[in-house]
């Protein structure tokens, strides 16, 4: 065909693509470059953050999750310390950057009760960042706290802004024009129930600032709370009696079907 043949499209191009233009290798090979400048800048595989300023925009907007370890609290104002642990860790570069300072986004921490049991329940243990913000030097974060389980070695993921309130170590501080569809709207509804539990139950700061609870609120909890351990005690007696009522029906059926091979056997024996 005239296409296949010299000076056809066909030929052309195949001419061109077997030819070695250092121009186009070179071309290539800078917009490989390029994309992986521009992957390595986006994800930051061996960047540890040590301060809020270090924390690239991008990481902020899209509240990139950031894992480390609980390393501390810092006092006045109290802030949680993580040591921030890159995708690729570098020993000697890493070990020498002291750990990040971060503020648990619409928390206000008001007792001392809140250090003491960040001490004894987050020490050394993982944690997960999202970045919301910064505060000069500090990164305005949400914080999960993941707890090894002793059971199937599973894990406890624990909210530690949200927890502090519900015991009554901290204070909700939302703001109030928070825009819809955004992580701030779907955090705050959580901090201002769990504050909402520890007025209720007069936990940590709210058993002197609030009134103390009605004798028969009390009760009535007490009686609620000894109701359920009786159900659950109850339920639990009645899947064990199950449990052996069914071990013992099955013996009996074994038997029943066992007994005429059993009875035609002493027949035997006795013959």
């Amino acid at each position: 065909m005239a296409l296949k043949e010299e000076g056809g499209f066909f030929y052309n191009v195949q001419n061109l693509l077997q030819q070695d233009y250092r121009g186009v290798n070179i071309a290539v090979y800078a917009l490989a470059t390029a994309g992986l400048a521009v992957s390595i800048h986006k994800i930051r595989p061996v960047s540890k953050f040590s301060k809020a300023s270090k924390v690239p925009d991008h990481f902020i907007k899209q509240h990139e999750p950031l894992r480390g370890t609980y390393a501390g609290v810092q006092h006045s104002p109290v802030r949680v310390l993580v040591n921030h642990k890159a995708p690729i860790h570098l020993p000697l570069w890493h070990t020498s950057k002291p750990p990040l300072s971060v503020k648990l986004w619409g928390v206000d921490i008001v007792s001392g009760n809140a250090v003491n049991w960040l001490e004894c329940v987050a020490r050394g243990h993982q944690v997960t960042l999202k970045p919301i913000g910064r505060d000069k030097e500090d990164l305005v974060s949400a914080v999960s706290l993941h707890l090894p389980q002793s059971k199937a070695k599973s894990v406890e993921t624990l909210d530690i802004g949200q927890k502090l309130i519900e015991l009554g170590f901290a204070k909700a501080s939302v703001p109030k024009d928070i825009k819809k569809n955004t992580i701030e709207s779907q955090l705050a509804p959580a901090l201002l129930s769990a504050e909402a539990h520890a007025k209720n139950y007069r936990n940590g700061i709210w058993s002197d600032s609030l009134p103390p609870l009605p004798l028969y609120v009390v009760y009535w909890r007490k009686g609620s709370q000894w109701t359920a351990d009786i159900t659950v005690l109850t339920l639990k007696t009645l899947v064990h009696l199950l449990i052996l009522a069914s071990k013992g029906a099955l013996i009996g059926v074994k038997n029943l079907a066992l007994w005429p091979f059993r009875a035609s056997r002493k027949q035997v024996q006795a013959t």
